[in-house]
């Protein structure tokens, strides 16, 4: 009778012991989902033509098939699990081949080294949040099928295609992607020659209203950002990167629906005319702002100056190579917080250097005046920063010695 009882509460008891030994198994690393392992190998083999084109010989050596025994694939590079479930939740696989090169040496290579990834092979990925795949030069599969199978990542919160040779028309098909936080898709359009980049609405984003950070910089995007009401509904947008793109003045009235706005960069656009005051003021948690390399030209009214002081968080302004004179600088002079200003090129300032102006930002610590053409005997006396810590006036016409104010 005694042997009886033992051997009937064995059975839970050695039920429980192996339920106990697979889930330490899972916390440390050690288990992953089969067919997770199967499409990360996949992945690999996908790319083996692209290394040996480049001559680069064992590529993601810890990524080896040993059987469904080994199941390790959480321990190999690049991979993150989640430690109680085994699924695959971070794929960091940028630059996969560690190649050192600019984006105008990328595009310029003839033909285009390019990654003929399926994306299909992450459909697998159920329980993924962060999937970097920059500068690896896919092409054609993207655009033949577009992004649809990335659709079904329900919980994936940053995706970063930066640095691909992708076509925009793809776009619409990342709307599935619902809980996305961060989506870099910076330098992935080329065209060349003469041919007109495609036009390129940014509201097709709207239907991510979780969205943070958004970085488009170098697409070949132009014209405006169409439909403000659409525009509106990226409420939790905090850093929007526009650079290098084909924007007018015109796109800047929808931005001031971006309440929670902390970061924008407009800058090697075609902003031309007056210094958009105004239509920034509504930008309340503003930060940081970039907007050199454009074609303004133009002090705005005094009274539009005023609305600067709204912008009470706005600490770094880059105004660096437009064609604006010394007035733009008792303009910016309403903004309350700021500490960082960068007015490199401005060569409308004329040779006389603007002391008195300057003297007007008084919490200013960083100060650009590189490449303005100054000349040194106009130079009589610097501006009464008290908090200035930085100031870089390289490339002037200056010699001597540089009066120090007291």
């Amino acid at each position: 009778m005694a042997t009886w009882c033992s051997g009937k509460h064995k059975s839970p008891l050695l039920i429980f012991m192996l339920l106990l030994i697979f889930m330490v198994g899972r916390m440390q690393g050690r288990v992953c989902i089969e067919d997770e392992r199967k499409a990360l190998l996949e992945i690999k083999a996908s790319i083996h033509e692209l290394a040996y084109r480049f001559n680069i010989g064992n590529l993601l050596a810890t990524w080896v098939d040993h059987g469904v025994a080994s199941g390790e694939c959480c321990d190999w590079e690049r991979i993150k699990c989640d430690k109680t479930t085994g699924y695959i939740t971070h794929l960091s696989l940028g630059n996969i081949l560690s190649l050192e090169f600019e984006v105008d040496e990328y595009y310029d290579k003839d033909p285009i080294p390019l990654w003929q990834l399926n994306f299909s092979h992450f459909l697998h990925f159920k329980e993924l949040k962060s999937l970097d795949l920059s500068w690896n030069y896919i092409g054609k599969p993207i655009a033949d099928i577009g992004l649809e199978p990335l659709s079904s990542l329900k919980k994936l919160e940053l995706l970063n295609l930066s640095t691909n040779y992708i076509e925009t028309h793809i776009f619409p098909s990342l709307g599935a992607l619902t809980s996305l936080k961060i989506l870099d898709l910076s330098y992935i359009n080329s065209y060349e020659g003469d041919n007109t980049p495609p036009f390129y609405d940014i509201s097709e984003f709207s239907i991510l209203e979780n969205l943070e950070v958004l970085d488009l910089t170098q697409i070949g995007c132009y014209g405006t950002l169409q439909g403000s009401e659409a525009v509106s509904i990226l409420k939790k947008l905090k850093v929007l990167n526009l650079r290098g793109n084909q924007f007018n003045e015109s796109l800047i009235t929808s931005l001031g629906a971006l309440s929670s706005l902390k970061s924008l960069d407009l800058s090697e656009n075609l902003l031309s005319g007056s210094f958009p005051a105004q239509e920034l003021s509504n930008l309340a948690n503003l930060e940081k702002l970039d907007l050199s390399l454009n074609k303004l030209n133009c002090t705005p009214s005094i009274q539009d100056c005023k609305s600067l002081m709204r912008l009470e968080r706005l600490e770094t302004i880059s105004l660096g190579y437009n064609n604006f004179n010394k007035s733009i600088i008792s303009c910016i002079s309403f903004l309350p917080s700021l500490k960082i200003l960068d007015l490199s090129g401005s060569l409308q300032f004329g040779s006389s250097f603007p002391t008195q102006e300057l003297s007007l930002l008084r919490k200013l610590k960083t100060l650009d005046l590189s490449f303005c053409e100054f000349q040194s005997h106009t130079f009589n006396e610097l501006p009464n920063l008290p908090d200035l810590e930085v100031l870089m006036l390289n490339q002037n016409n200056f010699n001597g010695t540089l009066p120090m104010a007291e």
